[in-house]
């Protein structure tokens, strides 16, 4: 497979992984790489993520035949805006975002309210891999491998263009899921946002001076708290109502906690511990 011309805007992590992956596999005639600072584009030219590297979209994205938004969520709309009035109307603009409903929304309304006639394709993705790390020195050519990729599509997209992108994700090892934004963003609320919120508060209730005695459990819990905390603010706000909803479900799992401690009730408690165990121990992770 040969995707042709792939643009990728945002030279991080997960865009890094994005060009080291097309390019180890041979799948791009020629990646361009897009970012705000010139040394993030240098070391991409130098680890060979991308062939070519660029401060500004305006002068490569007419040539893309795949623009991919590797930036923070909070900048995703604002890329799509400069990059749609620009493209092939046969090219394909999707993201790596993991929040949809909100970014596939103003997309799709952008390219709507300013396109006439036969209109380009946007379409949500989320590749589910990274970690708490940023930036291009920890990009990797497998990042992706065994991982499930969401993609979000819409009524405005067609089969031709969503089996494109499918193909273009499993050919970097990830397995594709197909559903709306916003069971996207339910999902995720439950299995990404939480968890970091949780890891986040609980490394804020510890009193510096305790870390000291603290060992792995406490590391392994809190490791995710180590993500970026501009990036978390951006998905926490793009995906609020439904993180507001899965916050206030554990807040009640603790309060019940709380309960069974205070009154004693160890068979409740027992029952927990044992049902959290078993849901844990059945996960196979990567």
């Amino acid at each position: 497979m040969d995707f042709g011309v792939v643009v990728i805007v945002g030279t991080g992590l997960i865009g890094g992984s994005i060009g080291l992956g097309l390019k180890k596999r041979g799948l791009a005639t020629t990646i361009i790489g897009i970012g705000h600072r010139k040394s993030s584009i240098n070391k991409a030219l130098k680890i060979k993520a991308i062939d070519e590297g660029f401060l500004g979209v305006e002068a490569v994205v007419k040539q893309a035949d795949i623009i991919i938004l590797a930036t923070s969520v909070s900048l995703i709309p604002d890329y799509a805006k400069k990059i749609i009035p620009l493209m092939k109307k046969s090219a394909i603009l999707t993201d790596v975002g993991s929040t949809k409903d909100y970014i596939v929304s103003q997309v799709n309304s952008e390219i709507e309210s300013t396109c006439g006639g036969e209109k380009p394709t946007f379409i949500g993705a989320h590749p589910i891999a990274g970690s708490e790390q940023r930036g291009i020195d920890f990009a990797r050519s497998d990042l992706f491998e065994g991982s499930v990729c969401v993609l979000t599509p819409t009524i405005l997209n067609s089969k031709k263009c969503i089996t494109t992108l499918s193909n273009l994700w499993k050919a970097l090892g990830a397995k594709i899921s197909i559903m709306t934004p916003s069971k996207h963003d339910e999902i995720l609320a439950l299995v990404s946002h939480l968890p970091h919120f949780v890891a986040s508060s609980l490394a804020g209730v510890i009193d510096e001076k305790y870390w000291k005695f603290a060992a792995s459990g406490l590391r392994d819990t809190t490791r995710i708290a180590s993500g970026d905390p501009e990036l978390w603010l951006s998905i926490g706000t793009q995906n609020k109502h439904k993180l507001i909803e899965v916050l206030r479900c554990f807040s009640e799992e603790v309060e019940r906690t709380i309960n069974d401690l205070e009154q004693g009730n160890d068979k409740k408690l027992l029952g927990r511990l044992k049902k959290a165990k078993t849901v844990r121990d059945k996960k196979k992770w990567k």
